[in-house]
């Protein structure tokens, strides 16, 4: 696979600003001028987790009611 063909698989997501849509260096989820003090950022992967905990609370929420109205 030619070098410009690997930098375009590498270009994801999370290599653009999630406020603005700037470019990011590697890693980054946040542009500097929308952080401006580099306060720490969350990962992607946090973002995920948290999305993906919450699902389980509500099936888990929601299966308890199911029970309990039954």
């Amino acid at each position: 696979m030619s070098p410009k063909g690997m930098a375009a698989m590498r270009r994801r997501s999370y290599d653009q600003c999630m406020r603005c849509g700037n470019a990011t260096s590697y890693g980054r989820s946040v542009c500097g001028d929308c952080n401006p003090a580099g306060l720490p950022e969350p990962s992607p992967a946090q973002y995920h987790a948290t999305v993906f905990v919450a699902v389980l609370v509500t099936l888990a929420v929601l299966g308890l009611l199911a029970l309990v109205l039954h």
